[in-house]
């Protein structure tokens, strides 16, 4: 009877674990749940504010080859007369400039913008004319980030106002006395009666949203693959330890009473006495045992 193997120990024991491990699984899918928004909204900011950084410097960039097209160089080419050279144009020397940066960078978009342009290539689009009426109606604007829409794609722009200045108007003000080789190349009806000080384009550069939505996913997808492997390891260790130290103990000390309820006095309850409640419980049960064993012996004697 002292070996009598009860059946009960493994049953609970298995249950417990079950019961455990389904614990720790519910809990894994509810943090994932919680943290894939949470992960993609964090992430989806940092993006967003990485790609305005580097849409910021690249814009920066396009202002200053602008500014040195006004203030270095078109002062010596309108004294010489040489109208039709393109360094005469910001904007002209902006696009050639964009035109090789975007073969090396055929996802960003680079364009001065304008619904009054002399090359009707630089036409403003829907979008990049509501810019241009927001910069109009708002003068102390410097800079708009914005997702829209251009030629059928989504992106990220980043674009600030182009104002026409004092010097511009050699070209671009009255049309019968702009410069014939500027009348001769772009015409009479487009790009002409500037106002001193208006605003009458967009510097515009933009990142595909796709790309931005795309690297989000990825990072996103990184995070919880990370946060799964960190998952997996704690479970791992959390469920072998509450295994060795709460469920055994607890389904061994569930045999010894179920097996002193069937009158065996003489199996011992092997928990290690560590100091922990499941450890007094343990000897408890132990001492009750003994006592138990002594008290019948001392009755049969």
């Amino acid at each position: 009877m002292a070996n009598e193997k009860n059946p009960m120990g493994p049953v609970i024991t298995n249950s417990l674990i079950k019961r455990f491990r389904k614990s720790i699984v519910w809990l894994y899918i509810i943090t994932i749940m919680i943290s894939i928004p949470i992960i993609y909204l964090v992430t989806q900011y940092q993006v967003h504010a990485e790609s305005n950084k580097e849409l910021t410097l690249m814009l920066d960039m396009v202002t200053s080859i602008r500014e040195y097209i006004s203030k270095d160089v078109r002062p010596d080419l309108i004294e010489a007369k040489m109208f039709q050279s393109p360094a005469m144009s910001g904007t002209v020397t902006t696009s050639k400039v964009a035109s090789y940066f975007i073969k090396r960078q055929p996802n960003y978009y680079i364009k001065v913008a304008s619904d009054n342009p002399l090359n009707l290539k630089n036409m403003a689009e829907p979008f990049e004319k509501k810019l241009l009426d927001q910069y109009r109606e708002d003068r102390k604007l410097d800079e708009i980030i914005q997702i829209g829409e251009i030629n059928g794609n989504r992106f990220l722009v980043s674009s600030r106002p182009s104002v026409a200045k004092k010097e511009c108007m050699v070209c671009h003000g009255d049309p019968k006395s702009a410069p014939m080789p500027i009348t001769s190349k772009y015409g009479m009806t487009n790009g002409y009666n500037y106002q001193d000080d208006s605003v009458v384009g967009t510097i515009n550069l933009g990142v595909p949203l796709a790309d931005v939505n795309t690297l989000v996913i990825q990072r996103g997808l990184v995070a919880v693959g990370i946060i799964t492997s960190i998952f997996s390891f704690i479970f791992l260790i959390i469920s072998a330890l509450v295994k060795r130290s709460i469920l055994l103990p607890i389904a061994n000390i569930t045999e010894a009473a179920v097996v002193l309820s069937k009158g065996n006095l003489e199996q011992e309850i092997n928990v290690k006495r560590d100091g922990s409640e499941i450890g007094e419980l343990a000897h408890s049960f132990e001492l009750l045992r003994r006592s138990l064993k002594w008290t019948i012996g001392q009755s049969k004697g």
